[in-house]
């Protein structure tokens, strides 16, 4: 049956095809009414085949489910309050039949924080509009879902947005550094023509959505251990792809799937730090506000510098920052990541060594998610189900918007002096 409504499905697609005009050509009435009819009947076509395939998986769960072998349910498997307990909550049963030879492939819902009957929800779309998708926005908590990474990233400091699950690709609008124009106001004599300013603050840009994804293998034995699979989904797999999603928000060249990044943005503002470190961060931040309505929040540095920057100290030795113990100058409890002027500071390898960025992250750039995060698993990829190995497939989509660039700035800090710690050696990249 599924087969002859395939059959029927290419049919109607071909006949629609074909009623296509040529490049340039106008599409009459007559083809646009039997167009639309085709692809209406290819829908309904299509909608059958997907529940014939969900009938047929239903049963062939039932046939495989064993009640002596499922593991007890437990209020993390409810709860779902992880990625990984998500996944063994949807595919645990699957996940051990693959283990067990059975060829197989589990396609997890995308992960979402909140229980269908959490108030706070917030719907995305109608039940028509979002399809087979669930029609609501999807809260991402990173420091739940990916545990291991327990300090500020870039994500944490942009703003959020979600998109629809049909979006491929969001258009805004990017405000431009103020004060451009063309034209200038001019004196002129009494009946002379006035002089035109045109100003042009606004462009309009275009992100599409693109997908961080990653395979790995684990062993039906290891499969077979439902806690060992949640945990590791938590600790490895979802870490690696936070890794990506840092590189990218920062410094993706826009080049294939790349994202453009932030550093790779028309419109930031350059200023190149030199002299001492904390005065130029400060002038740096004060920027921000010199030419948008904005004020600057965080601070993004790389490790390295960053290292050096807690080393600070003053001429009596005292850590500006704090000590090992203590709190500055001896006084109330130690910060292991201290705010600088204020701004809250993120360091991490992903921004170049002796650059900083800083600016109003929140305002001025937003990540976009369509969707949440998922992890789906086969064991007949490749020669998986002869080498009785299981592929996991962990994968993630999202954007960047840049609407203020003017909002963020940039630059060296190859000239810049920290107090009480040596400079860096020229060409030893210490």
């Amino acid at each position: 049956m599924t087969t002859s409504l395939i059959e029927r499905r290419s049919a109607l697609l071909a006949e629609a095809r074909n009623l296509i005009p040529a490049d340039g050509e106008k599409m009459t009435p007559e083809v646009y009414e039997k167009t639309t009819a085709l692809m209406d009947e290819y829908d309904k076509v299509d909608f059958e085949i997907k529940e014939a395939a969900k009938a047929g998986n239903l049963i062939d769960r039932v046939k495989g489910a064993s009640i002596e072998d499922r593991p007890a349910d437990t209020p993390a498997d409810r709860a779902a309050a992880t990625l990984g307990d998500h996944f063994v909550k949807h595919a645990g049963d699957l996940l051990t039949r693959q283990a067990g030879g059975a060829q197989l492939q589990t396609a997890t819902p995308d992960y979402e924080t909140r229980a269908a009957d959490d108030p706070f929800r917030t719907p995305l779309a109608t039940d028509s509009e979002a399809g087979d998708f669930a029609p609501w926005v999807t809260e991402f908590r990173r420091s739940i879902v990916n545990a291991k990474r327990d300090k500020l990233v870039i994500a944490d400091l942009m703003g959020s947005a979600q998109v629809a699950p049909q979006t491929q690709a969001i258009s805004y609008l990017v405000e431009k550094t103020p004060g451009l124009a063309e034209g200038t106001p001019a004196t002129v004599a009494e009946g002379a023509r006035k002089p035109y300013v045109r100003f042009n603050l606004f462009d309009i840009e275009t992100e599409r959505i693109t997908k961080i994804a990653a395979l790995t293998k684990i062993t039906d034995e290891t499969a077979q251990d439902l806690t060992f699979v949640r945990s590791w989904i938590n600790n490895k797999l979802i870490y690696e792809l936070s890794l990506v999603e840092e590189a990218q928000l920062l410094n993706g060249d826009g080049a294939g799937a790349n994202l453009t990044g932030l550093l790779n943005r028309e419109g930031l503002q350059q200023y190149d730090i030199a002299g001492d470190l904390f005065d130029g961060i400060f002038i740096a931040s004060q920027k921000v506000p010199e030419f948008t309505d904005l004020q600057a929040d965080a601070l993004v540095m790389n490790t390295a510098d960053y290292v050096r920057v807690r080393l600070a100290k003053d001429a009596n030795g005292q850590y500006l920052a704090g000590g090992p113990f203590v709190g500055q100058y001896g006084q109330g409890g130690i910060k292991i990541n201290p705010e600088m002027w204020g701004l809250r500071t993120v360091d991490t390898p992903a921004i170049e060594r002796g650059t900083y960025v800083l600016g109003a992250f929140r305002q001025g750039a937003t990540v976009l998610r369509k969707s949440g995060l998922r992890v789906d698993s086969t064991n007949t990829n490749v020669d998986d189900f002869e080498k009785n190995l299981i592929t996991l497939r962990g994968e993630e989509r999202l954007g960047l918007m840049v609407e203020r660039p003017a909002a963020f700035v940039t630059g060296s800090l190859a000239g810049a002096e920290i107090p009480g710690v040596p400079a860096v050696a020229a060409g030893t990249g210490q």
